[in-house]
């Protein structure tokens, strides 16, 4: 592991999932995140404070209402969770995974490089989404209660910042986008800005970055509620960030066994493995990150909205890695 990875600190493994294998590959896995446990680097969610008037009446101003009504349960995340353990993505990204490190000796590039712009435009599609929940958090100003409003948007900024190589206390490194690059280029022997120019919308991750920005900007439908729109946000963010730990995982594993398989032979064994190593490593942390920013911010009453937010990306997700399992056969 790179030293790098030193930044990506506290991970906490309490759980895995058991997915039967479609395939001879079979990689030694490292468990997977159920996150009942956070890193104690998070933020927790502040203390409750019941507010109530002179009188002893409840509060009426949306915001006082929002620091007064129960929020959701750690329990109650945790088997929101659970249903993302269990449902499509997850299928769908072992599908890939497996596809990926089976790749044939004679052809994989011409198989292998539409996937990779896929990916690439994937990659930083996610920015903005990650761009638009903030957005929906900081547009519940003036109804959501400001501790909480200003602990979520505490915790969703700091995955966004490292996307562009920023870690508290260090110096600003590479860009995941400069380490998918050199990553591509190690792989294929061909820069990716090329690539790009040549296929600059690949259609299955247009699909997708369209369908991730349209549930989140108009929070799926569920109504015109700062704060509800708020907690679809969330909801949101945490399936995105939740599934990128198995797919960063899955990744490496499958990569690591095409080089050991494929292109060592050829002599062409990777040396750009710092990418999915981030990856696979800072998921987790991300996850944990995502998971108590939801408690800090979503009430009880919401858990609804929170599991339709999981279920809308894993349905969307799902058929992306589907498709992109498809160009592998």
């Amino acid at each position: 592991m790179t030293a790098f990875a030193g930044v990506l600190s506290c991970h906490v493994c309490i759980g895995s999932i058991q997915l039967r294998q479609t395939s001879s590959f079979a990689p030694v896995r490292r468990p997977l995140l159920r996150k009942a446990s956070i890193c104690k680097a998070v933020i927790a969610p502040p203390e409750q404070a019941s507010v109530r008037q002179r009188d002893g009446s409840s509060a009426k101003t949306a915001g006082q209402s929002h620091s007064i009504a129960p929020q959701l349960s750690r329990q109650t995340l945790q088997r929101l969770e659970g249903e993302l353990d269990a449902g499509q993505s997850i299928a769908a990204l072992r599908r890939f995974s497996d596809n990926l490190a089976k790749l044939p000796k004679t052809g994989w590039e011409a198989k292998l490089r539409p996937v990779m712009i896929e990916l690439a435009y994937n990659l930083e599609s996610f920015n903005p989404a990650f761009t638009a929940v903030m957005l929906k958090i900081q547009s519940s100003i003036g109804h959501s209660d400001y501790v909480k409003r200003d602990q979520a948007l505490k915790g969703l900024i700091q995955p966004l910042a490292g996307e562009y190589g920023m870690h508290n206390g260090q110096a600003q490194g590479k860009t995941h986008r400069e380490l998918f690059s050199e990553f591509y280029q190690d792989l294929l022997q061909e820069p990716l800005e090329e690539a790009l120019a040549v296929q600059p919308q690949p259609p299955a991750s247009v699909l997708l970055f369209q369908q991730m920005m349209r549930d989140i900007t108009t929070a799926g439908g569920v109504g015109v509620d700062p704060i509800q729109q708020g907690s679809y946000a969330m909801g949101y963010n945490l399936a995105i960030e939740y599934l990128a730990d198995p797919e960063k995982t899955w990744m490496l594993e499958s990569v690591k066994e095409l080089d050991r398989r494929v292109l060592q032979p050829q002599c062409r064994a990777l040396k750009e493995w710092l990418f999915l190593e981030i990856h696979a490593e800072g998921e987790a942390e991300h996850a944990a990150i995502g998971h108590d920013a939801v408690l800090s911010f979503v009430p009880a009453e919401h858990e609804s909205t929170l599991r339709r937010a999981m279920c809308d990306h894993d349905r969307d997700f799902s058929a992306f890695y589907n498709k992109l399992a498809d160009m592998l056969q």
